[in-house]
């Protein structure tokens, strides 16, 4: 699985609201603080696993390029994304590294995240087409990749959001398997262990608390 889905994170500082329904306004709020940080709980559904996978933990914007997470349950992991690599540590166990050089697609999925958390909607739109829907008070924004290479793995990321605030981060593999990000105030959510897609998507719809 790819490492951005799981380093969208929400705003410690309120962005105004979009003005407009277009990607480019949305994005433009959308835009974090260096520093920004914020909880989050990440369900993940895999044809590997006979029920999802749930995780909680804290997620932080450094800047262009530079990104972290932290996972402090069903275990503890953290990873940080800067300088053109990806460092991860699970536990006790030895830091392992990952050259993005090294892996294309990942590079430029995570360019485009970078993109976003920086409110940059004309190099988000290098890397994704972009289209959204929704009005000012309750939006969507769905990414789909330029690059075929990444195509290959992720189908498409759909943005959740009401305002200048995204809640669910939802992200389609080409494989079938997904996972869905929640952040904000949806992060402390109580969630079922059996949790199914249509939950999530009423709760990051507005739909269901």
């Amino acid at each position: 699985m790819l490492l951005g889905p799981a380093l969208m994170l929400a705003p410690t500082t309120r962005a105004a609201a979009p003005e407009a329904t277009g990607a480019a306004h949305i994005v433009a709020a959308l835009k974090r603080e260096v520093g920004a940080s914020t909880a989050y709980s990440e369900v993940r559904f895999s044809g590997l696993l006979d029920r999802p996978l749930i995780l909680r933990g804290e997620m932080q914007y450094l800047g262009p390029g530079r990104l972290a997470k932290r996972v402090d349950t069903p275990y503890r992991e953290r990873t940080t994304v800067e300088d053109g690599s990806a460092t991860l540590q699970r536990g006790e166990r030895p830091v392992r590294r990952l050259e993005l050089a090294q892996v294309p697609e990942l590079d430029t999925f995570l360019r485009g995240f970078s993109a976003l958390l920086g409110g940059d909607a004309a190099a988000l739109s290098r890397d994704f087409t972009l289209r959204a829907s929704g009005d000012a008070a309750r939006w969507q924004l769905e990414l789909t990749p330029r690059d075929a290479r990444l195509a290959r793995r992720i189908a498409s990321i759909r943005v959740d959001g009401a305002g200048s605030e995204p809640s669910c981060f939802r992200t389609r593999e080409a494989d079938g398997d997904e996972s869905v990000l929640l952040v904000g105030p949806l992060a402390a959510t109580p969630l079922p262990v059996r949790v199914s897609p249509q939950r999530l998507d009423a709760l990051c719809r507005g739909i269901e608390r």
